[in-house]
């Protein structure tokens, strides 16, 4: 007897009689019909393959109905297919407890033929509703997650690893490829590539041609193309082409390439998952791209500065010696001595800029190197006021200093601690009026940091200004404030050093009354191991 194709529905029933009438009448409904004389049988069936409805006796021997249907609808892989209990048992209670199982409908035995037709039509649409819905929802939360994977990405070869495994699983693809445009008749950059080919080694990090009339058409049309040539792009042996546009609006950036060396063509549900997959990719991929390029623009800003930097030092070392040497002549007038200075403070600022330069160019690519060492924070607040001393008595400010002890130790560059240092006094000085006062104060920490604190009687900071405060080359809006010359790296530079320490910066400011920036470093081991020893 050949199986009809159509809906499986299992006929539970003990009576040969019944489960022959049943199964020429599923038959005839161009269903395929399969049986099973008793409860266990049925749950063994039910485990083994799918079935799409169940007729389901109750009165039978070993397992009755009630409790196959019991236990189909306690398995989460069986509950949604819907049962159908035949029997002849008629009493309301046995009807109700059957409904409350779970059953989708009931019918006495003898059934209508029409009747039970109805019955198993509606049982199956319902059914077919319910997988529907089961699957959209299922389909909406992969793609939610998909979603999220790939806007947690800005590199642009996981956003393309991320399609490209995403593609492979939900598709009958053997070989798989996602390549980024490299604009009209320059072909294609590979970005991805999957499949156990040794071949495809040939393509990895490769620009490859893509002048195939299915590539051509994804491109100009923006959507999907499917090709059977028995030529493959990939491989040799592929049989069958897919080519997804993945774009944003109406600009495709890259391209998603599947080859199955199977014959049969894709299904409709996996060309919407991954049209859906690639409308996700779209934008995705748009900010890797654009992050790549502002990653390699800001390399090249980078290498450019640093580059500019290193071949200023000279000509400005010339011109300072030239200026000193001019100096120390006796045949020069007052006012060219007043010239000679001036030439000597403009290659002194000159010079400080180049170096802020230099140092944000070193930080960005990774090349500064801290000399840690263990630095006595007296000693290093004393060379910093000498190197001060001219700046701070020019507008006659008072500078107090108030360490907590006097044999603190940090670890730190001291180079680069002394550079934190004159970039905050240096900023507390030119942003406070004459006679005012600057405090610098040296403590240690509840949590055991060495803690700096600068305190200005300054022009303050504004409120709009102070989440920018830190960023490269920001001017503050204040009249007061654009008016000091400077390149807008010294703050952004300090943070940087500080954060290299794995310390933290941070200030407190009250427009017009002044500013405090403070920051912390590591204290020696050997000097905490000391003080509590004593304690």
């Amino acid at each position: 007897m050949a199986k009809a194709k159509g809906p499986k529905v299992l006929i539970v029933d003990d009576n040969v009689s019944n489960l022959d009438v049943l199964t020429r009448r599923i038959q005839r409904l161009g269903m395929e019909p399969h049986t099973a004389n008793d409860g266990q049988l049925a749950m063994i069936r039910l485990e083994e393959e799918p079935f799409d409805l169940v007729l389901l006796d109750i009165m039978m021997p070993n397992m009755n109905g009630m409790q196959v249907l019991a236990k189909i609808k306690e398995d989460p892989e069986l509950r949604g297919i819907p049962v159908i209990i035949i029997s002849a048992v008629e009493d309301t209670k046995s009807i109700a407890r059957c409904i409350e199982l779970g059953a989708e409908d009931f019918l006495a035995k003898p059934f209508n033929p029409q009747i039970l037709q109805a019955r198993i039509s509606a049982s199956l649409e319902k059914k077919q509703l319910r997988d529907k819905a089961e699957e959209f929802l299922e389909t909406q939360s992969r793609l939610q997650r998909i979603s999220h994977e790939l806007n947690a990405r800005l590199n642009i070869g996981n956003v393309a690893e991320i399609v490209l495994t995403w593609a492979m699983q939900h598709s009958t693809a053997h070989v798989g490829m996602v390549g980024r445009l490299m604009g009209k008749g320059r072909g294609m950059k590979v970005l991805a590539i999957s499949g156990e080919s040794p071949v495809l080694a040939r393509f990895r990090n490769q620009k490859v041609r893509i002048d195939h009339p299915e590539f051509e058409r994804a491109v100009a049309s923006g959507l999907p193309q499917e090709s059977d040539k028995k030529v493959g792009f990939l491989l040799p042996e592929s049989k069958r082409r897919l080519v997804f546009p993945i774009k944003r609006a109406s600009i495709i950036s890259t391209l998603l390439i599947l080859e199955d060396e199977s014959d049969s063509r894709y299904d409709q549900k996996s060309i919407s998952f991954l049209s859906s997959l690639a409308d996700l990719a779209g934008p995705a991929m748009a900010n890797a791209i654009l992050y790549d390029q502002v990653q390699r623009a800001n390399q090249s800003k980078t290498e450019f500065i640093s580059e500019v930097s290193h071949e200023l030092k000279n000509p400005m070392t010339s011109i300072k010696n030239y200026a000193r040497m001019l100096m120390k002549s006796e045949d020069l007038s007052e006012q060219q001595i007043n010239f000679t200075q001036v030439i000597e403070r403009s290659v002194d600022r000159m010079s400080r800029m180049v170096s802020d330069l230099s140092d944000v160019s070193r930080i960005e690519t990774g090349y500064l190197r801290l000399e840690i060492e263990e630095v006595n924070v007296k000693s290093i607040i004393q060379a910093v006021v000498t190197e001060m001393e001219s700046q701070i008595n020019d507008k006659k400010q008072i500078l107090q200093i108030n360490i907590g002890q006097d044999d603190l130790i940090v670890l730190a560059d001291q180079n680069r601690l002394v550079q934190v240092l004159v970039n905050l006094i240096s900023n507390a000085n030119k942003y406070s009026p004459e006679e005012s006062t600057i405090t610098i104060c040296v403590a240690q920490n509840e949590e055991g940091m060495a803690e700096f604190h600068v305190k200005d009687e300054g022009i303050g900071i504004r409120p709009e200004d102070r989440d920018r405060i830190f960023q490269k080359y920001f001017r503050a809006s204040d009249n007061g404030a654009r008016g000091q010359v400077g390149t807008g790296l010294g703050l952004n530079i300090s943070r940087q050093l500080v954060n290299l320490h794995n310390g933290k910066i941070w200030f407190e400011s009250h427009y017009g009354e002044g500013s405090t920036f403070s920051f912390t470093l590591p204290i020696s081991v050997a000097v905490e191991t000391e003080v509590s020893a004593n304690a």
